[in-house]
């Protein structure tokens, strides 16, 4: 397996025009891997333009311009009596109705010496 002449590795020498063939498919390869690159960097800068022309046109717009949150809504929130307490606001008594099987019992608040406790006897 050794030749003593060549060392350890056979020379072998290229076909004829076979560098500058390669050397042309090497052209063409690069050619070809660049047009991808090229669509990528398209893409990726129209998305930047995208993104800042809606940072733009959200930073520039008036603030009358966004439409008013449903006013009805928030404020059936905020007058909401399980806020009262929340908001700071003196709680305001609710009326129960218990139904115990099938008949409705009566409810009475029972007087304690802490406002924010509430006691409830079911007849």
């Amino acid at each position: 397996m050794n030749d003593e002449r060549h060392g350890l590795f056979t020379e072998l020498t290229p076909p004829p025009g076979g560098a500058e063939r390669f050397a042309k498919r090497l052209d063409e390869t690069a050619q070809s891997a660049d047009a991808p690159r090229r669509r990528g960097f398209a893409f990726a800068a129209a998305a930047c333009a995208a993104a800042a022309l809606v940072l733009a046109v959200m930073l520039l717009r008036e603030p009358g311009d966004s439409a008013s949150p449903p006013v009805a809504a928030a404020t059936e929130i905020y007058d909401a009596p399980e806020f009262d307490r929340l908001l700071g606001r003196p709680s305001q008594p609710a009326e129960f109705t218990v139904t115990l099987g099938e008949r409705t019992a009566s409810v009475v608040e029972v007087e304690t010496t802490n406002e924010k406790v509430r006691i409830y006897e079911i007849n």
